[in-house]
């Protein structure tokens, strides 16, 4: 009788501490790995000053140019009239999704040209150039770095 529990059995208390200590782990992990989830292949933006932002979202089809001329929708590299394919049954099952273009600020101009003159081509309701901010508000700073 000293404990007062003599009576009514067991009690089913849940012990939460390893159920949070998992999701903690969980979330260590996925906040690790997510920056290693860039879509396409690496390419070094371009820096304008006072662009508009919009967050990538998944539902962009992301088409990104290299400075070597490369194409590639997503991760996978594509010739021209093979991406203009792509692009046309991508826009047939949803002719209102949105395209992204990334270029490397290496790239020659002609070949982003391309890419813009094809979703033009094909149909596409909203396009979009990718870039980084000039976190210093500097136009000068900002002619500096593309030129």
């Amino acid at each position: 009788m000293g404990m007062g529990t003599a009576g009514r059995g067991p009690q089913a208390d849940i012990n939460v501490t390893p159920l949070v200590d998992i999701v903690l782990v969980l979330l260590i992990i996925f906040m690790v790995i997510t920056p290693m989830l860039q879509k396409g292949p690496e390419v070094e933006l371009p820096k304008v000053v006072n662009a508009q932002s919009k967050e990538e979202q998944d539902e962009d089809l992301l088409i990104s140019v290299t400075k070597d001329g490369e194409f590639y929708m997503g991760e996978d590299l594509k010739e021209l009239d093979l991406l203009e394919a792509e692009l046309r049954t991508e826009l047939m099952i949803d002719p209102f999704k949105p395209i992204a273009i990334k270029a490397d600020v290496n790239t020659p101009y002609k070949d982003v040209k391309k890419v813009m003159l094809l979703c033009e081509r094909v149909g596409a309701k909203s396009v979009a150039l990718q870039s980084d901010k000039n976190e210093s508000g500097d136009i000068d700073a900002a002619k500096k770095d593309e030129g």
